[in-house]
């Protein structure tokens, strides 16, 4: 039975939104219509029945709009749940098919999950270094970074991070920072006495910085103004990482005192968790920088007068409405007017210029080789994501072509081509979602191990998802669902059902299977670049490594004291003395010598000496001369050669002694060019009576405090020297090669035998020093390498799928041609051809591609070309025999068909 058109409406399940006013409009008029011929009967006539129905009937454009709310909304309600069910279906009939086929979604689970996984710690990295501000900073856009451009003595541009106390106060009366605060790097203190002692990274800071930052403590508070002043009882606050770590989170540690250094420091605060200041190094403490200062030299001032001693870095917050070139300028101005006598008399750059820059170190004028290399890196792991899409998508390809009969049947029976792009879009995101888990676990797991693996001197406080890196990897993975999906969703909806039904197992391959080639030369293309890269980084490191510093510093340990109290100059000199005898009694030792300065640690410069008779001697572009007092058998023990005369001897040490040097070979051969510099006399004092120091000796040119620098001036002195006072600083120990030696352990336990007053013991191998310098090199070489090597299984496992799946596609072309007579070696040539062909040339659009960026990544490597034709031929080898172990197993399945059966099966 038809239903009557006023109520067909409300059962219509598949009205249209489009049709719902065609719908109201009839209704409307079957209800007004009634109404006229109501009146009709009761006697009216036409005109006055339509008068009378209009004005019962009443607002017929409110009914109108009411009706078109209720069943929109119903229309709505309708299409939502199809569209629901629709995808419910889908995903059911999608996970079905990921469940029958667990070699196949372990496969692409595992390449996405590598893929995601690798951009995710290195979007981390990137976000850590490069995009957000430290932690607990308010509005960091606000809060500026000062530095220093200049021209020093040598006549270079630097750019210089750390400036002096006075300089600070200068910057401090700028009326466009609304506070200006100075801190340093974190230092090594020693925490504790005797045997319990033990060396944790404080920072020295002014009072202004807690407020400037505009951080919370956790408890208790920050030091104040008054407790930064010289003279002020020491305090510190604690980093509430070592708060949990060293005093079990015990809240009646405020108030306790710690033994830091020479001082005793009343606990009086815990930073909040993961706060590390204005940079990102790791922290432990916090001690008022005026007050540190003082205990570490003495009560001296020095530190807090002289505009030579650099020690101190600055962080401003602007003022309201202040523009940075304005605050610029203002700094600019500030700085050169302390610094006016200096510029007056040329002893500092008139030109000097005070920057301002992000509070994210990262992107100022200083940024470390670390970030210009973690730039690379975030780049580099993209392109290992876009290799795992095109091996994904290379396989959804392979999955659609083993599927077409399937397809072809369900478009027969009626299923609509969108519905199959909607199957094979959400497969393809639902693999992403997988992999994304998978990398999310993966990367909590070995996020912490990596970080500090890579990156050891940044602070990675946050373990959680945060919301930042949550994002990105939802991102990522709605990107390689997308991309890893429509292409095989556009190849799945191609094509006739009736000719694929037709057609048996060739039909309709032929055009997917061209597709596939591409994306695998997109992939081998992309292993060649970062492969590349991994041989150009590894190589620098080598390299670096293997550059001759003068010196060997394998098996150097570097020996330290420090005092239980202030001890007078010569009591530390003479305790020193003792620990040397000590530790050279040592059957492990080789050797031990006293030395002021340490190579990659420290150096100083006391000025220009002078030759008797000249008015000046040459400067060196690089500054200097610099000078080190050493003990007898320092350059024994360091491994530096004499290339002339002899060495600073036991008998240079003895009271009374004359002063004696021994000159690095450009210094001498700057001076004395023609002539031996063994005899002659060198001046080091202003007096025009000044004692002569009798150059003994010249020793090798050694690196002084960086693997990238030139030969220096740099004189060795003994004890007692009149233009060099004050006791060792440390004490180089050399271990035998032949023994493990002692350890730390062993020479601290020596050493603090000694002598009550030492109160910890260093013992630090020189590589320590060294090896920072290496980190970049080390942290490309690393990353490149993992990389590229993941980027090359992916590569291989891409190829072998493309050639097993040809193979099978090919089988009745096989057959046919061993029917024919063709042997299994050219069968074998055949499919090998074919892998090597690929391969190679994917290898050449990489090889281009590497040749076209190596000007960008030349500036990272070290003492090799970003066109090094050795490491090319290298990756390029490597990739081809890849390409024939890949094409082995598909080939040997080529030479097992049976012509019969593949002509049968066809």
């Amino acid at each position: 039975m038809r239903l009557p058109r006023g109520i067909r409406r409300l059962f219509r399940v598949d009205v249209l939104t489009s049709r719902v006013e065609k719908e109201i409009d009839d209704e409307i008029g079957h209800h007004f219509e009634e109404a006229v011929r109501a009146y009709r009967k009761a006697g009216l006539d036409e005109q006055e029945a339509r008068v009378r129905a209009r004005s019962r009937f009443g607002d017929e454009r409110a009914y109108r709009q009411a009706l078109k709310t209720i069943d929109r909304g119903r229309v709505g309600m309708r299409e939502r749940s199809e569209w629901i069910d629709a995808w419910g279906r889908s995903l059911s009939f999608v996970w079905r098919g990921l469940r029958h086929s667990p070699g196949f979604t372990f496969s692409v689970v595992s390449i996405l999950a590598l893929g995601i996984g690798a951009n995710g710690v290195m979007f981390g990295v990137v976000d850590r270094l490069l995009l957000s501000p430290p932690q607990h900073i308010v509005d960091a856009d606000e809060v500026k970074l000062l530095h220093v451009r200049r021209i020093g003595f040598n006549g270079d541009v630097f750019t210089g991070s750390t400036i002096t106390y006075p300089d600070l106060v200068d910057l401090q009366a700028v009326d466009a920072f609304r506070a200006v605060a100075g801190y340093t790097e974190p230092i090594e203190k020693t925490l504790g006495r005797g045997s319990d002692a033990r060396q944790i990274s404080a920072v020295e800071a002014t009072a202004s910085l807690f407020p400037l930052l505009g951080v919370e403590p956790f408890m208790g508070r920050f030091f104040t103004d008054d407790e930064d002043a010289v003279s002020a009882a020491p305090t510190v606050v604690l980093a509430h990482e070592f708060w949990e770590r060293e005093l079990g989170s015990d809240p009646s540690a405020l108030g306790t005192r710690l033994e830091i250094d020479q001082g005793s420091y009343t606990v009086i605060g815990i930073a909040p968790p993961g706060f590390t200041g204005p940079q990102l190094s790791p922290v432990d403490a916090w001690v008022p920088a005026n007050v540190s200062k003082a205990i570490e030299n003495d009560g001296e001032t020095q530190w807090r007068e002289h505009r030579g001693w650099y020690w101190i870095k600055v962080v401003a917050r602007l003022a309201p409405g202040a523009a940075i070139e304005a605050a610029a300028a203002e700094a600019t101005a500030a700085h050169r007017g302390g610094r006016a006598a200096m510029i007056s008399e040329d002893r500092y750059d008139e030109g000097a210029e005070v920057l301002v820059s992000s509070v994210i170190a990262a992107r100022g004028p200083a940024a470390s080789s670390e970030s210009s290399v973690a730039r690379w890196l975030a780049g580099v792991s993209i392109v290992v994501l876009i290799i795992a899409c095109f091996n994904v998508a290379n396989l959804l390809l392979a999955r659609s072509m083993r599927r077409r009969r399937e397809t072809a049947v369900r478009l027969a029976l009626g299923v609509g081509r969108w519905q199959l792009v909607r199957d094979s879009v959400l497969e393809s995101l639902v693999l992403a979602a997988l992999g994304a888990a998978a990398a999310v676990v993966v990367g909590r797991s070995l996020g912490d191990a990596v970080h500090q693996a890579l990156l050891p001197g940044i602070s990675f406080n946050d373990t959680g998802l945060g919301g930042r890196l949550l994002v990105f990897t939802l991102a990522a993975t709605l990107v390689t669902g997308l991309v890893t999906g429509l292409i095989p969703a556009h190849q799945s909806a191609r094509g006739e059902p009736g000719e694929v039904l037709r057609g048996g197992a060739r039909s309709g391959a032929d055009g997917r299977s061209r597709l596939r080639a591409p994306l695998l030369l997109g992939q081998a293309a992309l292993s060649v670049v970062l492969l590349v890269g991994a041989g150009l980084f590894v190589q620098s490191l080598d390299r670096a490594r293997a550059l001759d510093l003068g010196f060997d510093p394998d098996g150097l340990v570097v020996t330290t004291l420090e005092w239980n109290e202030t001890l007078p100059a010569d009591v530390r000199a003479r305790i020193y003395d003792e620990v040397e005898t000590a530790i050279n009694r040592l059957p492990s030792v080789a050797s031990a010598a006293l030395t002021y300065t340490v190579p990659f640690r420290s150096s100083i410069s006391l000025g220009q000496p002078r030759v008797p008779g000249r008015d000046s001697i040459p400067k060196h572009h690089s500054g200097g001369p610099y000078v080190n007092k050493v003990g007898a058998g320092y350059f024994e023990t360091m491994g530096l050669s004499i290339l002339e005369g002899r060495g600073i001897e036991q008998t240079d040490q003895a009271a009374g002694a004359p002063p004696v040097t021994v000159l690095s070979e450009s210094m001498a051969r700057a001076i004395w060019p023609d002539e031996s510099a063994v005899g002659q006399c060198l001046v080091f004092e202003d007096q025009e009576d000044a004692t002569c120091t009798q150059v003994v000796g010249v020793v090798e040119n050694h690196r002084r405090q960086a693997l990238l620098e030139d030969d220096h001036f740099l004189y060795y002195v003994n004890e007692g020297h009149p233009a060099f006072q004050g006791p060792p600083q440390a004490l180089m120990v050399r271990l035998r090669s032949d023994d493990a030696g002692p350890g730390p352990g062993r020479l601290r336990t020596e050493a603090r035998s000694v002598s009550s007053q030492i109160r910890f013991v260093g013992a630090d191998p020189l590589t320590a020093y060294v090896e920072p310098q290496l980190r970049s090199w080390r942290l490309g070489a690393s990353m490149f390498t993992v990389f590229g090597f993941l980027a090359l299984v992916v590569a291989a496992w891409g190829l072998y799928s493309t050639l097993a799946f040809d193979v099978a596609l090919r089988r009745h072309e096989i057959g046919v041609r061993s029917a024919l007579g063709a042997d299994r070696n050219r069968i074998v040539g055949l499919i090998l051809r074919q892998a090597i062909f690929l391969a190679g040339a994917g290898i050449g659009i990489g090889l281009v591609v590497a040749a076209a960026l190596a000007g960008y990544v030349e500036p990272l490597l070290f003492q090799i070309s970003g066109r090094d034709p050795l490491t090319y031929a290298w990756v390029a080898a490597t990739l081809l025999l890849t390409a024939v172990v890949a094409g082995v197993l598909p080939a040997r399945r080529a030479t097992r068909v049976d012509p019969r059966e593949a002509l049968q099966a066809d």
